[in-house]
């Protein structure tokens, strides 16, 4: 296999859930017995211990086959565990990745989480993992339908796999004009504005949001992760994230062990080792899961 195509491959698994937001909440009614497994999924991947999400995801499906969040999870954590296994390994996990997507639009076609993991695999993916342009603006579109902001960033999202940025910032802001209330499309332009460097265009997104009510942990999450991009405002973010933690919601993004990795990145950038340490060993008590969380650490405390 060429590099090229490995290269897809760990973009295919890597990229299944980072942009899916916060796991999606159950649409119908469920199976007695599933809710509780699918309560064990949801929090095995938010702390990043994938075998269990694994586990409990497999469970989940056998204890109600026709449970269309079931499926979608599980296909989220065959592709997280995907991300550190062996090539061959990967492909296997990336394609049970996808037909757990597939099944779980298959069931329910209202479904707008399942058709995004859907969406997002299908424009990483090679064809020969069952990827494709074609099928992920297909997928992209009926979300499009069902759920226009979410679909804007998705086809955003393409736009900028297929080189067209103009084209994707345009279809972010179309994300952010379709619901001022979603954070969706305001995330999804932030991060477009700052991986180009036009970072007082990201930080306005989050310094003020006139005629919306912006969570205060998301802002502060988001203008940090802005400093860190830039080497700029670093004092101010420590600021930004400790406030961040006093208005976090459990269930909702970040989290709080997200926030106290972010703390430990702008700690370390600051030269506060010994601080950063600490903020990544509250990070890991939170997310146990996280590996490489457990490798900034062990660095740190060389």
């Amino acid at each position: 296999m060429s590099a090229s195509v490995k290269s897809r491959v760990v973009s295919a698994v890597i990229g299944l859930c980072v942009a899916a937001g916060a796991l999606a909440k159950p649409a119908r009614q469920d199976a007695p017995g599933s809710v509780s497994l699918l309560g064990q999924v949801r929090a095995a991947l938010e702390s990043g211990e994938l075998e269990k999400a694994v586990q409990a995801g497999e469970k989940a499906v056998a204890a109600d086959p026709r449970n269309s969040e079931a499926h979608d999870l599980l296909g989220r954590a065959y592709g997280l565990t995907a991300q550190d296994s062996q090539l061959l390994e990967q492909m296997r996990l990336a394609k049970k990745a996808r037909e757990c997507f597939a099944r779980a639009v298959e069931l329910d076609r209202s479904n707008t989480a399942a058709l995004s993991d859907l969406a997002r695999y299908d424009m990483r993916a090679p064809a020969l993992l069952g990827g494709g342009k074609k099928k992920a603006r297909a997928a992209a579109e009926r979300v499009l339908a069902l759920d226009p902001a979410r679909g804007h960033v998705l086809l955003g999202e393409l736009a900028e796999r297929q080189k067209d940025p103009a084209q994707a910032e345009a279809q972010f802001r179309l994300a952010m004009a379709a619901d001022a209330g979603s954070q969706r499309g305001r995330k999804a332009l932030s991060d477009f504005l700052a991986a180009r460097r036009r970072y007082p265009e990201a930080r306005a997104l989050w310094a003020s949001a006139p005629g919306t009510d912006l969570p205060v942990a998301l802002a502060g999450y988001e203008l940090a992760g802005i400093a860190l991009d830039s080497g700029e405002g670093l004092p101010a973010a420590l600021e930004d994230l400790e406030s961040a933690l006093m208005q976090a919601v459990p269930g909702e993004s970040p989290t709080r062990a997200e926030l106290h990795e972010r703390l430990a990145r702008v700690d370390e950038r600051l030269g506060h080792r010994a601080e950063a340490a600490r903020q990544l060993q509250t990070a890991l008590a939170l997310a146990p899961g996280r590996a490489d969380w457990r490798k900034a650490l062990a660095r740190l405390e060389k």
